[in-house]
């Protein structure tokens, strides 16, 4: 084992001869020797990195040196003493992006303690003799996720994976390029205030300030002052370029929206309007809760969120996610979640939506005294009563694929949401986000019953109509 000190000026001499990258970490995941090929790599010098700590989050789309640490973080199955291949993206220190595979290889001394570990950076199509890491799953698919909406998009601030969310990418770029008023409209937690800084992040006005006003928090009078200044001028008192971000914007007062309305016509494209709410603009104009003038100036491009219990094919990454920001803000590091947990997550409705998963997560993560999130480590209400109504029948064995379980989920979200629909079969498919036939071949697939659908008079039909 003396050989392989680090210290050793021959053997330091032949490793910075290696045309490969590679490295060594201390036993708390510190950089404390690269070679020469590892500096081309990543385009940092060994000063700049030597004693940087490898965290389970990032690489950010900055490429600063937090997140290349994030890029060469060990996984769980090496810290156990297994050697294992990891794919990572490496953003170069010019911004380039590179995909690569990493071989973690753990040395132990004679009584088993861990002494570091050494790290070959191959090809992303490197054939490596190791195993693949199965607990970087999720957080391999979620650089994978960031990287295409980077790429496409040029950002990567919002999460989500299919069709649903590439069309929702693509309203935000449409509405970054747009200097008309946005309304975003989502029940609360969706991450409308999310979308909207999105929005002008990306814009040729980002420079400029953004100013946000609370309607639903905010006395009248407040807004008042803060939207028309101290004299009450009908023009809004802001610099060219501003950006004006309102929140829940059917609880401004009727007659502060005549006056916004007014602002917007007379600023012509001088001003940017953000507007978020959870309510129903056309109701809301049916029932003279919002002024005509407004209605029409806040309805010219609108983007609809989907609430997450419409996303569940998405919760996993959103889930990493949220994790990986939990990792960046602490001490601890947790590198993903078991089968259990992600069943678990996967079963529950989530009346608060992506802010209630935040703070799950978050409630997990400082639980947790693990590498990977368990089922136990969710808050008793996930897992509990609140929850009983969507939780499946006992869990499989550890063992078992995951497949199998989310089929069992699957099962039991279609179950629940026939009953919550009385067996309308166009209502229960409305509620999980698919198609009818979707639906009755996914309960014929499933051998689930096919119970009649009730009439319009209330009498049961064959439910075989499509």
């Amino acid at each position: 084992m003396a050989s392989l000190r680090l210290s050793g000026a021959r053997l330091d001499s032949f490793w910075q001869q290696v045309s490969e990258p590679t490295f060594w970490l201390s036993p708390d995941f510190r950089l404390i020797w690269v070679n020469r090929a590892w500096e081309e790599l990543t385009g940092h010098t060994v000063e700049m990195v030597m004693g940087l700590v490898c965290q389970a989050h990032g690489p950010t789309r900055t490429g600063d040196l937090e997140g290349l640490g994030g890029s060469f973080y060990p996984p769980p199955e090496v810290t156990a003493g297994q050697s294992a291949t990891v794919r990572t993206l490496i953003i170069h220190a010019s911004g380039e992006r590179r995909w690569r595979r990493i071989e973690f290889r753990p040395f132990h001394d004679e009584n088993g303690a861990l002494l570091g570990i050494f790290g070959l950076v191959g090809p992303n199509d490197f054939p490596s003799q190791l195993p693949e890491a199965p607990s970087q799953r999720l957080r391999v698919e979620l650089l994978e996720v960031r990287d295409r909406a980077l790429s496409r998009f040029g950002f990567d601030t919002l999460i989500g994976t299919g069709p649903a969310h590439r069309r929702l990418l693509e309203q935000v770029s449409m509405a970054a390029a747009s200097s008309s008023p946005i309304l975003v409209i989502g029940e609360s937690g969706t991450g409308k205030r999310l979308v909207a800084r999105t929005i002008h992040q990306q814009s040729n006005r980002r420079q400029a300030p953004i100013l946000p006003f609370d309607c639903a928090a905010l006395p009248a009078e407040v807004l008042e002052r803060g939207l028309f200044g101290a004299d009450g001028s009908a023009r809004l008192p802001l610099n060219d370029g501003a950006t004006v971000l309102i929140g829940d914007i059917l609880d401004l007062p009727r007659d502060l929206q005549r006056r916004l309305a007014e602002s917007l016509d007379s600023c012509d494209s001088r001003l940017r309007l953000l507007a978020t709410t959870t309510g129903d603009p056309e109701v809301a104009l049916q029932e003279e809760r919002l002024c005509a003038d407004l209605y029409f100036a806040i309805t010219t491009m609108v983007i609809r969120l989907k609430p997450l219990r419409e996303r569940l094919d998405e919760l996993h990454v959103l889930a990493q996610h949220l994790l990986e920001r939990a990792n960046g803000r602490g001490h601890h590091q947790r590198s993903g979640f078991s089968e259990s947990a992600l069943a678990t997550l996967m079963v529950y409705d989530w009346p608060g939506n992506v802010r209630e998963l935040a703070r799950v997560i978050d409630e997990a993560h400082e639980k947790s005294n693990q590498d990977v999130i368990e089922a136990d480590d969710l808050p008793a209400e996930i897992r509990g009563h609140l929850a009983s109504a969507y939780l499946p029948p006992p869990m499989v064995p550890n063992s078992a694929q995951l497949d199998d379980l989310l089929t069992q989920v699957e099962r039991r979200l279609i179950e629940s949401s026939l009953q919550r629909a009385r067996h309308n079969k166009s209502r229960a498919a409305e509620l999980l986000g698919i198609s009818r036939p979707r639906l009755y071949r996914r309960i014929k697939e499933l051998g689930l019953p096919d119970e009649p659908e009730p009439s319009e008079d209330g009498a049961a039909s064959n439910g075989n109509r499509v």
